[in-house]
């Protein structure tokens, strides 16, 4: 009988699914829309991307709340000749805990960034799922800063996955050139439809998610090497 190798996210989201299935109660969601805007010799460079989180009450195996993203990296192209600039979908090659927390490891925009751009929960709310609802309906931009961003990358060769560069959102110029800084950066609660479509900029990325691959072609981690810790699950969860 042929086996079937499933890597921890994909593990992660068939668990998930089998357990909302089983015992699934409530559920809240919300969209997010990230913006990055970067000075560039050819002006200003600008694009966002909108992500969806389904936040869900589970009674199995024990009460709880699981999550789903899903959406797509942000890809920024800067221009013919320049390395893009991409904000994953996720936070782990520098964590933070507690209230510096501001991205997590996969359900995007931690609660002390939310909270901070649209205010407390109200006191009859519980907990962060009960006020999930209120951050749906806020609208309008937000400034947010490098700090609160998830993290970056770049590639030397766009088409080579394992030449994965991290770009750090305090020295953009160290990466992307001399010429590159930061001329605005926005989060925003929106109702807009989820963003599609980073295949055709990274054409790699079906095959890595079909094969179950890290960036550097293997399916498992054992180095400390990006490309052998960043995996599809970091770029695209829409699948």
């Amino acid at each position: 009988m042929p086996t079937i190798s499933l890597s921890f996210p994909r593990l992660a989201a068939l668990v998930a699914i089998s357990l909302c299935l089983a015992g699934c109660g409530k559920t809240e969601s919300y969209r997010y829309k990230l913006t990055l805007a970067v000075n560039t010799p050819e002006g200003v460079k600008r694009s966002s991307s909108v992500v969806e989180l389904v936040f869900y009450e589970v009674s199995i195996p024990a009460r709880g709340i699981m999550h789903k993203l899903r959406g797509e990296a942000l890809y920024l192209d800067l221009g013919p000749g320049a390395k893009p600039l991409i904000a994953l979908l996720t936070s782990q090659l520098h964590p933070k805990y507690g209230k510096e927390q501001r991205w997590t490891r996969d359900a995007g925009p931690d609660d002390n960034l939310l909270y901070r751009l649209y205010g407390p929960p109200p006191p009859q709310s519980n907990n962060y799922f009960d006020d999930l609802p209120r951050i749906a309906r806020m609208r309008g931009q937000r400034r947010i800063t490098p700090a609160d961003l998830p993290d970056l990358v770049t590639f030397a060769d766009i088409n080579v996955p394992r030449s994965v560069i991290e770009v750090d959102p305090n020295d953009l110029q160290a990466t992307l050139g001399p010429s590159i800084t930061w001329n605005e950066i926005t989060f925003e609660s929106t109702d807009e439809p989820v963003t599609t479509g980073i295949e055709r900029k990274l054409p790699w990325l079906p095959a890595y998610f079909e094969k179950n691959k890290n960036l550097d072609g293997y399916d498992h981690h054992f180095t400390l090497e990006l490309a052998n810790i960043l995996t599809w699950f970091d770029f695209d969860q829409s699948r």
